[in-house]
Formats: structure tokens, sequence, C-alpha cells
């Protein structure tokens, strides 16, 4: 999915020039060098499974792409940004488009970051192999990608110790419609929340029928969710197969090609074991969330069933009959954001889906310090499953009048941005940079042009376009929520894999 970002001279001066210089760059309530509730000594590793090199259509190599991801823990970054100490990124996986040859390139190493090989399969719709050592072919017989390939590839990936997560399954003309239900991950958010994901509309899914076939009854129940934006619309496809009892991770990725950093937003997954191993094996167990930034809001959740205590991600048995459980959910990092609960029961057949109610419960509290928790008691099933989503505030508390009208009408215009629509999205982009030809020629990128509430240009991509670290406010325009077709107060700050329960 490339994102061109080379536009005229003559774009750039419109919208985010009128941003005031804005103070605080952290998320209100933290503690500055504090790692928050998910730490590295409980096991909980964050990075990116989306990345593109010069393999594929992206503009760094891979020796810059580790040189960036490491750079959030670098001195001269921890001076201006002192949030990020301890929270920098820990693994990178590498996804160039139908092709494993960037694995062999000397420069993708690191003595910090675990590094992980993978691949994107696909077109027309996209999925990440991660841990792949050898080629997944997606179409081998040349005649469109069908149902068997896609099932093919899923074995083929998993022959060689990799899982498959489906891509941005809601992007046009790259949407993953076919039906799979032996996956391990569902990517429910590619770059910004609200960014390039416009509602994917009826229209568009009687036009890939017409092109594909018939879509998955999971799809399709997501597509019929109108006026909610197409991140939010991968949601309501996760709780579809939740729905169905397939019970997958929720991961994250930027989908990094060029300009923007890798970990927005950043995958946490609690591993046992701080290398690619672990990683992926926490992936496979569903203990993960995924939040906007290495440093933003960070969401737990366990739930007591009698006398055992579970995590995210787990299946718990219960009995047949049902059961009382307690769910305690702890959110970091995100004072005065809105924690939501969101519970759903099984159905025994895909016809059912059709008309089933995926919410049946959303729960909510108000988050009010830094390190809240809260806890539940419900009434739960076997088929039921629940998971957490943190709603941040669109515009944070200590931003001027001036500043935060500026966000909000920034918020509408990510909003309107398709993934068609590179120009629209460069000149977002482009008016957050002090100095333009520096964005033009990462190799000018100086510390003198690191201003307050602007983007800060990497020293660590001296490689064609530079690559920029966002101000927090603008991040959370990125990722605004849709509701109802219109920009609300929020933005999302984190999501967490959902808990299933099973029959004992």
């Amino acid at each position: 999915m490339k994102k061109n970002l080379l536009v005229p001279r003559c774009l750039l001066g419109s919208l985010l020039s009128l941003l005031p210089l804005a103070c605080g760059e952290s998320a209100a309530g933290d503690d500055p060098g504090v790692e928050g509730i998910a730490t590295r000594a409980m096991g909980w590793l964050r990075g990116d499974l989306h990345l593109h090199t010069t393999y594929s259509d992206g503009d760094d190599p891979p020796a810059v792409l580790a040189a960036i991801g490491e750079f959030f823990e670098d001195a001269l970054f921890l001076r201006v940004h002192p949030e990020y100490a301890g929270n920098g990124l820990d693994f990178l996986a590498m996804t160039d488009h139908r092709t494993v040859a960037g694995h062999a390139d000397p420069g993708w190493r690191s003595e910090r970051l675990i590094l992980l090989n993978g691949m994107e399969w696909g077109g027309p719709s996209h999925a990440n192999c991660i841990g792949v050592q050898m080629l997944v072919p997606h179409d081998p017989d040349g005649d469109g990608v069908t149902q068997d390939d896609v099932r093919r590839s899923v074995a083929e990936t998993h022959s060689q110790g990799g899982i498959f997560s489906l891509n941005h399954p809601f992007h046009p003309d790259m949407e993953f419609s076919f039906d799979v239900r032996d996956h391990d991950a569902v990517e429910i958010w590619n770059s910004g929340f609200g960014l390039m994901s416009p509602t994917y509309t009826l229209a568009d899914l009687a036009e890939r029928e017409a092109r594909t076939g018939p879509a998955s009854v999971f799809f399709k129940k997501a597509a019929a969710r109108q006026d909610i934006g197409g991140s939010y619309q991968a949601l309501v496809f996760y709780e579809a197969l939740l729905a169905r009892g397939v019970h997958v991770a929720l991961v994250g990725g930027s989908d990094r090609h060029t300009v923007l950093p890798p970990g927005f937003p950043a995958t946490w997954a609690r591993a046992q074991s701080a290398d690619a191993a672990g990683v992926l094996d926490a992936i496979r167990a569903r203990r993960t969330f995924v939040s906007r930034g290495p440093a933003a809001a960070q969401v737990l959740l366990e739930v007591q069933a009698g006398s055992e205590t579970y995590e995210m991600g787990q299946e718990i048995p219960i009995a047949a009959g049902g059961e009382k459980v307690k769910v305690r959910v702890r959110v970091g990092r995100a004072v005065g954001a809105r924690l939501r609960l969101i519970v759903g029961s099984a159905v025994s057949t895909d016809e059912q889906l059709e008309a089933a109610e995926l919410e049946k419960q959303v729960l909510e509290r108000s988050v009010d310090r830094a390190d809240f928790a809260t806890e539940w008691e419900l009434q739960v099933r076997p088929g039921d499953w629940l998971y957490p989503q943190v709603w941040e505030p669109l515009i944070a508390s200590d931003l001027p009048a001036e500043t935060a009208a500026a966000v909000r009408e920034l918020a509408v215009q990510v909003a309107k941005a398709s993934p068609e629509d590179f120009v629209g999205l460069a000149q977002l982009l482009v008016n957050t940079i002090p100095n333009t030809d520096v964005l033009l020629n990462a190799s000018l990128c100086s510390f003198d042009d690191w201003l307050p509430g602007k983007a800060h240009c990497l020293m660590a991509d001296d490689n064609g376009l530079a690559t920029y670290f966002l101000p927090d406010f603008v991040d959370r325009a990125f990722n605004v929520i849709i509701e109802n077709g219109q920009v609300g107060d929020w933005c999302m700050g984190a999501v967490g894999s959902a808990v299933r329960f099973i029959s004992r």
C-alpha cells in the first residue's frame, strides 16, 4: 500500500500552518520516564508489525528502518521527549510486498531491537506472513486469488512457523473479504485510526463481490455498519469472528513506507522470552493490545472465574450453564479517557450471524487518573466474549483554545482523507514541518529544526524523504473516532484482544 508523499511545494501552507505552538507533548497525566502499567518486566514488548523497505515500495533500506526504530531511546530524542525513557520500541517486522529478499540484507540487524522476518501477502487482499523465511505465494496458478489459494497460504505460513494476520480488511481495493477462519490475527488499526480510513460503503461491497465473488459473512456483517469509519468496521469484523467462535489476536501496524515513523500504532505482546519466538508465541496466544503509540495509553484486562485468574486473550472455562465472573481492567496514561468494555455472545450458524446483535453490552467508566483500575461482575455463558477499548479525548485538556479549535478542524480533514487522496494527506503532514527542505532531503535533518508544536525530523533517517515524529495533538487528530458519520470528541487510545468463555 504505497503512500506517496512527494508533492509540489505549491501545496504547502494550508491547514496545519494555522496551528499555534503548543506546550506539553506528553499525554495528559503521564509521568515522564515511567513505563506505565504494561512493563518489560511483566513481559510486555511493543513494536510494529507492518513495515516496508526499498525491497518493495518503501523509501528506506532495512538499515535505516532499524535505526529509526532504535532512535526513540536515543539520548538526543529523550532530551525533548523524556516521556519515551523506557518506552522505546522492542520489535520491528519487515513485511515487504510479495518478497522475503530483504531478510538477507546485511543492514537488517540491531543490537537492541527484535527484528522479525516477514512479507505482505496478496493482492487484491493483503495479509502479513510474519516469521516466515520463504515466499508464500498468493496466486500460484496465476488465475487470480481464490478461496483455496488463501487457505493454502495460511497453511504454508503455519508450516514455516509463522503467523498469518489479515491486513487493513476494509481498505478499498485491498479489502479482505475471503472466508478464512484459521488465521492468527486481524490488523484492526492501520496507520491512524481515522487516517485514510473512510467508511467502506455498500457500493464498495457490491463492486468487490462482482469482481471476486461472495464476501464472507463476517465481512458483510461489518460492511453493513455505516458511518463509523473503516477502522471501526474492522473491529465489527473482529466481533463477528468472535461470535462464530473464531478467536484471534488484535494487532496494529503503521504500514510505514515513508515520512511517518514506525510504532504508530504500536502492538504490545506479552512475551515469555524477549526474542522473535516469544513475540510470535504471544500473538498466537492473543496476549496483545494496540495503542496509538509506544508511550501512549495502555490497557490490561484480567478475569477471575472461580478460583482462577485469566489474562487478556485467553479462553476461559466456565460452567455449561453459565456463571458469574469478575472482570478487572487497568488503564494507564489516559487521564480523561472513556473506558469501554464490549461484551457479545455466540451464534450457532453463519445465517444467525446476519441478524445477531454483536455488542450485547457496552459498559463504560471514566478514567480519572494515570493508573486507573475498575471492576465489573458479569453473568456470562459459554460462547460469550469481551474486550476493552480506551477512547481518549480528541483534544488534550492542556491545549490552548486556539490550538484546540485547529485540532478539531484537522480531525475533520483527516476523516475526509481517502487512501487515494495522497495530495490531501501530504498537505496535512507537510504543514507541521518547520523546514520543508528537510522533508525532501533527510540528510539535512538537524536538532535546530526541533520546534515546540511542530513535527521533529529524526536524524536516524539520512535517506530520501525525512521521517517525522508528530506532536501529540496531531497524532490524536490522526486517530479520531467517527460516530454517525461525524467527528466526535474522542480518538482511539488503545484496544485489547478479547477473552472468550468456553464450556468447562
